[in-house]
């Protein structure tokens, strides 16, 4: 795996605190391909760079147990269509293993937590929105719970901003965020409008004017690219390119 050696961090951060600039300068988004999960006969489930950043990995799953989940793999590459692998290549392994790990390079000072709470769903007003506060600071009436369901919120926190967040389901680490090289001390993750962020090592943020509903982003080795998956429709997602120089 290409990761260049690690810089001083110490000075980085000095040159962006009070900085009117960015953390990263984002190009306009390059759309690779367009997927559809009928095509590719289940959902994605991970992305992952290829040490050369021509091509990526994209690993699907089908099914809804861990007993029947089928996973195929393919090869993405620009304007191609999707190329069938028979397994998981090392490379893409590797790279999974630093992408989505729960510490950055082993740093405690930027390590995700988990917040799991089990939050109170109205069922008159709104099936689908959670009461702003967990059942631990609002305990419900015995009526309220007769009309109202409950769900499992499992939320990725970093430095005070939520990275993740699944619900009624598990904690899939790398689904919403990917750590950059190590020489960059950056976070690029889906913050809970959907949207493309970046986050450096003080918890200072930047939101890309570009896509809307982003899952799996992912950092390039070099540092230079960040690839993420937009949804595109019920069961279509577009491959998306944006330079970070």
């Amino acid at each position: 795996m290409r990761i260049a050696a690690p810089l001083c961090l110490a000075v980085l951060l000095t040159l962006r605190i009070g900085a009117a600039t960015p953390l990263v300068h984002l190009g306009k988004a390059e759309t690779w391909l367009q997927l559809d999960e009928d095509k590719l006969q289940g959902r994605p489930a991970q992305l992952a760079w290829s040490d050369t950043e021509d091509s990526l990995y994209l690993q699907t799953v089908e099914g809804k147990t861990a007993g029947a989940l089928k996973i195929r793999h393919y090869l993405l590459e620009k304007d191609r269509e999707p190329a069938v692998l028979d397994s998981e290549p090392a490379w893409a392994r590797e790279y999974w293993t630093w992408k989505s790990a729960k510490s950055y390079f082993g740093d405690r000072m930027m390590t995700i937590d988990v917040d799991s709470r089990r939050e109170i769903v109205d069922a008159i007003r709104d099936r689908n929105t959670a009461y702003l506060n967990s059942e631990a600071y609002a305990p419900a009436t015995v009526e309220a719970k007769a009309i109202s369901g409950w769900r499992i919120v499992n939320r990725l926190m970093l430095k005070g901003h939520v990275i993740g967040e699944f619900i009624d389901e598990e904690v899939f680490p790398g689904y919403t965020f990917s750590w950059s090289p190590n020489m960059l001390g950056l976070i690029a993750f889906r913050d809970r409008g959907g949207r493309l962020s970046i986050m450096d090592l003080t918890g200072a943020t930047q939101t890309a004017s570009e896509g809307k509903d982003v899952w799996l982003p992912a950092w390039s080795p070099s540092g230079e690219l960040l690839a993420y998956l937009e949804r595109d429709g019920r069961k279509r997602f577009k491959l998306s390119v944006v330079s970070t120089l």
